[in-house]
């Protein structure tokens, strides 16, 4: 039976850590030295799944867009299927398809009522973000631009760059709700960068554009600044997550201070074939499969391989995040082989509500 009480649960919203060897010996704190004592904690814990023999794997599933599609019908559709909840819910809080005469009505956080409540109840939340194109009135996420554009964005005294600054307003004001209630976030910013299909990404199929990279690299850091240092926002828990199926995986990675989770965005049709594991964990990060699913969505794929593959060859991996509808495991073969995998920790072993899991055995 495992010990649960490595780190106690005081308050809503403080952990403290107690005596342990693995903890004193190398703790992994997050990049923002004033993260919040349970994101601390929370950070440290993921840090060290890969330590464990069994219960490593932290499972998740994608909830769906705020006000838009997000509800808990999927967790509640792998419960049924599996038994089991993933232990992370994710939440996208920007439709940036949507084309409003105000382009902050495409930003949305009505789902951390939800969040709130799965962790309370022994869950994580994650967000990410689809964002409108600063560079229009609203709307336009997959529309390219060019790398003036891109310059005009960052600055905030241009049409284009306060744009993207009531997008972000709006965002941390959602964040900061989650950071009131103690809750600590996995947060995706600006994901799938090395592909050509957003605003913010390569304008061109695997066609490397230094200037791009750098662009890419003054936004993510400008965001990072903007919650962090202006917004407070201690909670937070920075995700890199770049598309498995491209090049350029670690060409746009922003910097170790300012990456806590480097991971790949991967559909795939053969789990034993990802690409970017090796290059992805040689950032010596914790390393995530950050949003997963097959490349077909008629329902034949067998998500039994996938934690097979982690086990065989990404054993470093601490969670995975399923992306829902027809790439959902319920929609799929083999989603109770992976819910309910030796490796696989789901809702309810990530925390019981007094105590994080041992971050050994």
């Amino acid at each position: 039976m495992m010990k649960r009480h490595i780190i106690s649960f005081v308050t809503a919203s403080l952990f403290i850590l107690a005596a342990s060897p693995a903890a004193s010996a190398h703790t992994v704190s997050p990049v923002n030295p004033n993260a919040q004592p349970t994101t601390k904690a929370t950070m440290n814990w993921l840090a060290h799944l890969p330590n464990r023999s069994e219960n490593r794997v932290m499972s998740g599933a994608f909830g769906g867009y705020s006000l838009d599609t997000f509800s808990m019908a999927e967790a509640n559709q792998l419960k049924n299927t599996t038994g089991q909840l993933p232990a992370i819910y994710g939440c996208d809080y920007a439709r940036g398809w949507l084309e409003p005469a105000d382009i902050t009505d495409t930003v949305d956080h009505s789902c951390n009522s939800d969040l709130i409540s799965y962790w309370k109840s022994g869950g994580i939340p994650q967000i990410s973000m689809h964002l409108a194109n600063p560079a229009f009135t609203s709307g336009h996420y997959k529309t390219q631009i060019s790398n003036s554009q891109y310059q005009h964005i960052l600055d905030s005294s241009t049409a284009e760059g306060k744009r993207l600054d009531a997008m972000l307003e709006k965002i941390a004001d959602g964040l900061e709700e989650l950071k009131n209630e103690g809750v600590p976030v996995l947060f995706r910013p600006l994901h799938e960068m090395n592909g050509e299909w957003f605003w913010w990404g390569l304008t061109e199929y695997n066609q490397k554009d230094s200037e791009r990279i750098a662009l890419y690299k003054q936004l993510y850091q400008k965001i990072y600044h903007y919650m962090t240092n202006e917004r407070g926002l201690d909670n937070l828990i920075w995700v890199y997550a770049p598309d498995a199926n491209r090049d350029f995986k670690a060409d746009f990675y922003p910097g170790s201070s300012y990456v806590d989770i480097v991971g790949l965005d991967a559909y795939f049709a053969d789990a034993d074939s990802i690409q970017g594991y090796e290059e992805l964990t040689s950032l010596d990060k914790p390393f995530a499969f950050t949003e997963v699913g097959p490349q077909e969505m008629n329902g034949s794929f067998d998500y039994a391989s996938f934690i097979n593959a982690i086990r065989q060859k990404y054993p470093k991996t601490v969670y995975f995040l399923a992306w829902n509808d027809g790439w959902s495991p319920a929609a799929n073969k083999g989603a109770s082989s992976l819910y309910n995998n030796s490796w696989t920790l789901n809702k309810g072993e990530v925390w019981d509500g007094d105590s994080l899991t041992p971050v050994v055995e």
